[in-house]
């Protein structure tokens, strides 16, 4: 019996040192080095995370026009988040806000801007593409230069906020993309045809709001695709980044990861203190007690 508690044991440690070395696969982590990963982004701009208390650490910013926050939208946002990204633009903060399939609407309608994101829809291009069609090439505005795209959508803005110059666009599509309203991956009449827009921006208040309807053009294995790393590069060029972490979904990994260091601080680590500390103060008692004279 004791030899099967042992064993038991020791396959459990096993597990949570595994757990807690293997690096974490959750897309778009800063902590993670591999292909889906935002490790290399973090390096690049050499960035600061946000992990927790969102709200606190977004107040707490000072000089908000000498900072840039990244955001992907695939956690929905409370009530008083969006107010604090409401206010952090309002002071001067710049917003890069990325998103396909998320909650990203979420945050553009309560700042009430005249633009969203196409949701449910991929933007395909048959044509001018890197290797097949859900891998749209997009014109950086300006420029005869392109960044690639991966599992895309695209953003529809309101013609007459782009008219009076309201709304600018920084990277659109090939005319020969289109938006798969029906995912048949086949255009269809009345489906939107490119050019269309995939990263715009616009001043709110004091600060500027940057969208991009693909937050992959910058995960570990695109960052050296086409321009995608130098287009990223002077969105923010001059500023102090913050990349949220707080609305990305952890996966089962990082989860236990988590599990397994709260179990070593709260079941172990603390503990130990404790008891180092009860034992340094009888060692310290002891040799009082000694030294005294008879």
């Amino acid at each position: 019996m004791k030899k099967i508690k042992n064993i038991v044991f020791i396959g459990l440690l096993t597990f949570m040192v595994i757990i807690v070395l293997y690096p974490t696969v959750t897309d778009f982590s800063t902590y993670n080095p591999g292909w889906n990963g935002y490790l290399r982004l973090k390096e690049q701009l050499n960035a600061i995370t946000i992990t927790e208390n969102f709200e606190k650490t977004l107040n707490s910013i000072m000089n908000t026009e000498e900072t840039a926050l990244i955001t992907v939208a695939y956690k929905p946002y409370s009530t008083s988040e969006l107010e604090t990204i409401r206010n952090y633009l309002l002071h001067g903060g710049m917003l890069i806000l990325m998103d396909d399939y998320g909650y990203g609407n979420t945050v553009l309608s309560y700042l009430n801007v005249p633009l969203t994101i196409a949701e449910n829809s991929p933007l395909l291009d048959p044509f001018v593409n890197f290797k097949n069609k859900r891998f749209p090439k997009a014109e950086i505005a300006g420029e005869d230069k392109y960044i690639i795209l991966n599992h895309a959508s695209a953003i529809i803005v309101d013609e007459k906020a782009i008219s009076e110059n309201i709304v600018n666009i920084s990277a659109y599509s090939s005319p020969f993309a289109y938006l798969d309203l029906n995912r048949n991956e086949v255009w269809d009449e009345g489906e939107p045809k490119g050019p269309l827009p995939v990263a715009v921006s616009l001043k709110y208040g004091e600060g500027t709001l940057i969208v991009v309807s693909d937050p992959s053009i910058v995960i570990n294995s695109m960052l050296d695709f086409e321009n995608n790393l130098e287009f990223v590069e002077n969105l923010v060029k001059g500023k102090k980044v913050f990349i949220d972490q707080t609305h990305i979904p952890k996966s089962l990994h990082e989860q236990l990861k988590e599990a397994a260091f709260n179990i070593v601080n709260n079941y172990i680590l603390y503990p130990l203190t404790y008891i180092v500390l009860l034992i340094g103060v009888v060692v310290f008692m002891l040799k009082r007690t000694i030294k005294k004279p008879r």
